[in-house]
């Protein structure tokens, strides 16, 4: 095996918060801090954030059997990446971890649900891929693109230029998904793929950031030049000040040309606060329900 250094590190960090308004966390997600070394230079890194819908207890099995199982099946099925097509490889592999873990959120919960979103990073590849609405950006060159597809009805209306940009923001169905883990085995994943850079930085999030943030305050903090620890501190501390309505959970990824200290790559868990009294909430937010999908699936028809 060889000992070369990578061209390419990866500092990464993870956080997660009840946020002020939940009474409990659905949110999950799980960094490759338990994978060896080897294994991470033969394999990649993988990353694995889930925000689960259902209900107490139902969101939150779903979501933590998602993030387990996916971390299992892929580091279980991939191959080792310097004999193969890279992204081939670990697109079917990702695929088949996601699959998985849809099959077991069926048989672990009734009714439950969650979302998935997930990257694996390997040498200059980059694949990303999710299903719902918790989503992936890449900042490159001091510019953020969502690198994710919203399965939401909000999202399509936009795409098919139903709604402008603005109306999504408080359009009345803005929660209802039509593809979640968990919801049947007609799953629409989205794939993305491209080449890394050096200086580039990938997020992962759930809507409980992104909602009540928006793309432009998450631009600013990962152009910042702090740690991807302190990163994530910002965003959910930036998601609490704007009320902190939901969950929130993020997952920074920075490429660089120097290896990380080790202590700035490790998950942190908030302690979960209880709910805001009435009297504690701002004014102008509203508590937005959790996501949930239409019945049985693919069922909204848009007109012409």
């Amino acid at each position: 095996m060889s000992s070369a250094k990578p061209d390419l590190y990866f500092h990464h960090a993870g956080l997660t918060d009840t946020g002020l308004l939940r009474s409990h966390n659905e949110d999950a997600l799980k960094l490759p801090v338990d994978v060896d070394a080897d294994t991470l230079a033969q394999k990649g890194y993988f990353f694995v954030l889930a925000d689960g819908m259902g209900g107490h207890q139902k969101g939150e099995v779903a979501s933590a059997v998602t993030i387990e199982t996916t971390h299992q099946e892929y580091y279980a099925s991939v191959d080792s990446l310097d004999r193969v097509n890279p992204a081939d490889a670990i697109i079917k592999a990702m695929t088949a971890a996601i699959e998985k873990a849809n099959d077991q959120v069926l048989h672990a919960t009734e009714g439950g649900g969650t979302t998935v979103v997930a990257a694996t990073l390997y040498n200059s590849v980059l694949v990303v891929m999710n299903i719902g609405d918790s989503r992936a950006y890449l900042l490159r060159n001091n510019e953020l693109n969502l690198i994710s597809r919203d399965h939401s009805l909000v999202f399509r209306l936009r795409e098919m230029g139903k709604i402008t940009e603005e109306e999504a923001l408080n359009h009345p169905r803005q929660n209802v998904l039509y593809q979640a883990l968990g919801q049947g085995d007609d799953l629409e994943i989205h794939v993305f793929t491209d080449k890394l850079q050096l200086g580039d930085t990938i997020i992962l999030c759930s809507d409980g950031l992104w909602g009540p943030v928006g793309d432009e305050a998450i631009k600013e903090i990962l152009r910042s030049p702090v740690s991807p620890r302190e990163a994530t501190r910002q965003l959910v501390d930036m998601a609490n000040a704007a009320g902190g309505p939901d969950n929130i959970t993020t997952i920074v990824i920075r490429v660089c040309d120097e290896e990380s200290p080790a202590d700035n790559c490790l998950p942190e868990v908030e302690a979960a606060r209880p709910p805001a009294a009435a009297d504690d909430t701002l004014p102008f937010l509203e508590v937005r329900p959790k996501p949930h999908t239409l019945p049985e699936g693919k069922f909204y028809v848009v007109k012409d």
